[in-house]
């Protein structure tokens, strides 16, 4: 099937690395909409602060102060991002429909979808999707996950892989979407190459852009009845957002000025040398 016949319709956040994979995916194939979950809102972000400090104001000024810690390598974070995405380009192809959906599994999107008749979803860096929306494409669903599913599942697992020493499995991963969080059967991963003056956010940029090229390849296979389903068998682990906290968080900066990538690079060559 030629691309120009693919209908797809992506869910998706709002950020440099989302537009430049709906770019990507807008260059091989008719993307009919973008839903973009809409949940970053100020006043959102406030209560959920004020909730994980228990509205108590003594944690809160503890917080604000270990946020104020954070704040020179947020900076170098966003300029990583913007050099990886390029600030021109920050933008969602030109023409695409977009629906900002404080709800991506609400009856609003599920109409707005259904009347896109996508031959497939793809879905990169929104909350769980349900079967409402998923069961509206006619081929299947496909996520991007920016970890090596079934061994690290959820959210920022690149920071939990160099956190916990294991480089062996950073890496991306598109699946088949499920009910269970990043758990549907694999279409491919893939891992990067790691140098020594990477930070987690760059190692994620380098995921995000394989991830963009397998997920190319896959929304063409899919449709074509011929994209592998490889089940995950193991377990594996999954990390929920309220174990990465900004303690653990600056642990590791600390742990990375150290020396600490380049400790774990060393050990993983001298493990190679036969």
């Amino acid at each position: 099937m030629s691309g120009e016949k693919i209908s797809v319709v992506i869910l998706t956040s709002r950020g440099p690395r989302h537009s430049y994979f709906c770019r990507q995916l807008a260059a091989h194939y008719r993307v009919s909409g973008i839903v973009l979950d809409d949940r970053y809102h100020a006043s959102d972000r406030l209560w959920t602060f004020l909730k994980g400090c228990g509205f108590n104001p003594f944690r809160v000024i503890a917080k604000l102060a270990l946020k104020r810690r954070m704040l020179p390598f947020e900076a170098r974070d966003r300029e990583t991002e913007e050099r990886h995405f390029p600030a021109e380009g920050n933008e969602f192809p030109g023409g695409v429909p977009v629906l900002a959906a404080k709800d991506p599994n609400g009856p609003e999107t599920v109409e707005w979808v259904r009347q896109k008749r996508p031959e497939v979803l793809v879905v990169f860096g929104t909350r769980l999707i349900g079967e409402a929306v998923l069961s509206l494409a006619r081929s299947g669903a496909l996520n991007i996950h920016t970890g090596l599913s079934p061994h690290y599942r959820g959210g920022q697992c690149t920071f939990w892989c160099v956190y916990e020493g294991n480089l062996e499995h950073v890496g991306v991963t598109i699946h088949h979407l499920s009910p269970r969080i990043d758990g549907g059967d694999i279409v491919y991963t893939a891992r990067p190459e790691i140098e020594a003056d990477d930070t987690v956010r760059s190692l994620e940029c380098k995921l995000v852009k394989l991830g963009t090229e397998r997920m190319i390849d896959a929304v063409r296979e899919l449709c074509e009845g011929r994209a592998p389903r490889v089940p995950q068998t193991e377990k594996g682990r999954l990390f929920l957002s309220k174990l990465y906290t900004l303690e653990k968080r600056l642990e590791l900066e600390k742990r990375m000025a150290e020396g600490w990538l380049v400790h774990l690079l060393q050990a993983r060559a001298a493990e190679r040398v036969p």
